[in-house]
């Protein structure tokens, strides 16, 4: 904790030390002011999830929600100054006589601005269409259209009203069938109710499956100790998820099908789920994987784009993930590309196997989203001479 407290510090302390110099900020109240506003910022990047954690309540989801915003602000606030410092030594090498003022202000309102456009950026919601060869799979299945989407992270900042343009967005798209990559809940109690009724109203011919996302296994594993609950997922023990849970109250509300570590059979197509969060599941999903009947079609739904080689030797067709938003901050977007080899967004190639990864369709702690955009994901089944 020491160790991650200097670190954050420090990553703070480039954009107080620009503003304090080069402005300059006199002493007295304006001074401390700017130091107690980056001082609290620490606090709440440190502290501010396990607090909405650890609490419920308008209090607590305001702190989630401004600790989010914290990490966003100061790493653009960071980088500018960054930024700043390499203009004024350009400045200083060319012996140009310009105020450290006339620099720092259009630095730091640029990246303001770029903050602005992200927390814009972050209530949109897009369509991204991927083309699937029908040809391993039965006759019946051309033409038709799979809807993906994942990690509404509703409860926190995403309520009813992001639940009801989702819904919206999905009718208006006509699926066969509707999968939630996981990550359908977040954080400590918000309108669950209301947003439970909004989603019931989705419907497909096909029907609804669904997996649980690493944050549904964290926050609906409750009632129960938050303090130990805390401690169990951070050691990665398996969680109460029962039907005395919310867990158990949003299965009751939805009519989906959830798939934990199992499979279900839709007009002679396998849809298999994982659910690999603790450390005891993640071993019966790799024997799960291990166990597929490769002669079958299948497609596979992991909330994180993991198992990737191990459900291609099992003879999958098509995973869908979501979990990394796809990098919805700028430059961790280009980080998480070098870091996942591309499989953080998009489409790739694993031997015969394709594996989509969605950006998703809410805000999480990544906001505001300053790259990428939230997505639903529609999988249209075609002829081969279409295919990706």
């Amino acid at each position: 904790m020491l160790v991650q407290f200097l670190t954050i510090a420090l990553f703070h302390a480039l954009p107080a030390w620009s503003l304090i110099h080069w402005l300059p900020v006199p002493a007295g109240p304006w001074l401390w002011a700017v130091i107690a506003f980056f001082s609290t910022q620490v606090f709440l990047l440190i502290f501010g999830r396990d607090v909405a954690f650890l609490k419920e309540g308008t209090a607590a989801r305001s702190v989630y929600r401004l600790s989010m915003l914290s990490f966003v602000l100061i790493l653009n606030l960071f980088l500018a100054s960054a930024v700043h410092l390499l203009i004024r030594g350009i400045i200083g090498i060319a012996a140009w006589k310009i105020a450290g003022t006339e620099t720092l202000v259009p630095v730091f309102s640029l990246a303001l601005l770029f903050v602005s456009g992200g927390l814009l950026n972050a209530r949109k919601l897009t369509v991204r269409r991927v083309s699937i060869d029908v040809s391993a799979f039965p006759e019946s299945w051309k033409n038709r259209r799979i809807v993906f989407f994942s990690d509404t992270h509703y409860g926190t900042l995403n309520g009813p009203g992001m639940a009801e343009t989702l819904v919206k967005k999905i009718e208006s798209l006509n699926p066969d069938i509707i999968i939630c990559g996981g990550d359908l809940f977040d954080g400590p109690k918000g309108r669950y109710g209301t947003t439970l009724a909004i989603l019931a109203r989705l419907q497909a011919p096909l029907g609804i499956l669904a997996v649980l996302g690493n944050h549904d296994y964290f926050y609906l594993s409750r009632p129960g100790s938050s303090r130990e609950l805390l401690q169990r997922q951070r050691s990665r023990e398996e969680m109460p998820m029962g039907g005395e849970t919310r867990l158990g109250a949003v299965k009751k509300a939805l009519s989906w099908h959830f798939l934990e570590n199992e499979s279900v059979e839709i007009d002679k197509v396998i849809f298999a789920g994982l659910r690999p969060f603790s450390i005891g599941d993640e071993k019966r999903a790799q024997r799960f994987l291990s166990e597929l009947d490769a002669e079958k079609p299948t497609i596979l739904i992991n909330h994180k784009p993991q198992q990737v080689e191990e459900a291609a030797d099992a003879g999958v067709n098509l995973q869908l993930s979501g979990h990394t938003h796809g990098g919805p901050v700028f430059p961790a977007n280009i980080v998480m590309r070098m870091l996942l080899k591309g499989r953080h967004f998009g489409t790739t190639h694993h031997g015969k196997m394709i594996l989509d990864t969605s950006s998703g369709s809410g805000i999480s702690l990544w906001y505001p989203r300053t790259a990428g955009r939230h997505e639903v994901v529609v999988v249209e089944m075609t002829s081969g001479d279409n295919r990706i």
